[in-house]
């Protein structure tokens, strides 16, 4: 592993929009998020062994989940260093969750969820579905949201043949629940809380002779309502933005609040082809973007690239904590590359 020292001479984006302080209303209360930081990248030597998913209680205590290879599954940062444990497991995880340093979930292939307790990865649970056959069928959890030890929700697909089903499992602490939800051929995703008590995330219905095309949903607990839809391109393509507590999404370009049932533009965000449609931050006015080819940032005013990476990256997943960013994604030679951005005093 090599870490390179970079620091944060910001480049001005050219698609800066002159209407975004007129499509954003800010709370005078709230600060422009700073873009003084200075920037690490760690390099995972793990090749076609994608970090699928990332999570984290701190800055020195992250965890990475990987399907690849069944000695390097599970990945831990300590602040320093990522490493692995190198025990052979039978698992594939597609998804990783910490809710404290000694309780981290993880969910993947073939319904299987597992847990571990500060010391110990053991397998907890099996979710079967009726009729379910392992030769010709599989489940996957594609992400996780948990806010105790007695409330967690496993979201993802049921994927039988060709046909994929999205797929919502709880915990309650001492038993599982598949949620009864309608039959929708899709494959749930990124599934985050709104300090509202209601959950939304996102779906995705690749298609093989028609455009592909994504959803987004809002769950109640126990009704599910997709609240947008359109096709997997650019100019439309719609995420969850998570920003501190609340939930926001970027559709196409822009960036949006959800309100009594209607989008209600918040500003306009980038022209480049080369945006990924995603972001996380901590407010309205202190959002990071991810672009293949770097990480902006978004202050209220304009965008202003933090970060240019030396070639196009697949970017795979995020965490931010209150002085410090971390983008996990890919390069051309199947690396795993964790990009630590860390707010300067």
């Amino acid at each position: 592993m090599h870490k390179y020292i970079l620091f944060s001479f910001l480049v001005i984006l050219l698609f800066t929009n002159a209407d975004c302080k007129k499509d954003i209303v800010t709370p005078e209360d709230i600060k422009p998020g700073s873009r003084n930081y200075t920037w690490t990248v760690d390099t995972v030597y793990a090749p076609y062994n994608l970090f699928s998913d990332l999570t984290g209680n701190s800055p020195t205590d992250l965890w990475a989940a990987s399907s690849g290879d069944g000695e390097k599954i599970f990945y831990h940062y300590d602040g320093i260093k990522w490493t692995t444990d190198f025990i052979p497991r039978q698992f594939s995880p597609a998804s990783i969750f910490s809710l404290s340093p000694t309780s981290v979930w993880s969910g993947g292939m073939r319904g299987e969820i597992w847990h571990y307790d500060g010391i110990n990865w053991l397998r907890q649970y099996k979710h079967l579905i009726s009729g379910y056959n392992e030769g010709t069928a599989n489940i996957i959890f594609e992400d996780i949201c948990a806010f105790s030890e007695s409330d967690i929700y496993f979201i993802g697909q049921y994927l039988n043949d060709t046909t994929r089903t999205g797929l919502i499992v709880h915990f309650n602490g001492s038993s599982w629940k598949q949620i009864k939800i309608p039959n929708i051929r899709t494959t749930f995703g990124k599934m985050r809380k709104h300090i509202n008590g209601k959950f939304y995330f996102s779906g995705l219905t690749n298609e093989q002779f028609t455009e592909s095309t994504y959803q987004l949903y809002e769950f109640d607990r126990t009704t599910l309502e997709q609240i947008k839809s359109g096709l997997q391109n650019n100019d439309e393509f719609g995420s969850i933005l998570p920003l501190g507590n609340k939930i926001y999404f970027i559709i196409g370009y822009d960036f949006f609040d959800y309100l009594n049932g209607q989008f209600m533009k918040m500003a306009h965000l980038s022209n480049s082809p080369n945006f990924l449609n995603a972001g996380i931050g901590r407010n309205i006015i202190d959002i990071f973007l991810l672009f293949s080819d770097g990480i902006a940032h978004y202050n209220g005013t304009d965008v202003q690239y933090l970060f240019r990476f030396s070639e196009r990256i697949a970017i795979t997943d995020w965490q931010i904590f209150e002085k410090d960013i971390f983008v996990v994604g890919q390069d051309t030679k199947g690396n795993n590359l964790i990009f630590h951005g860390n707010l300067n005093k």
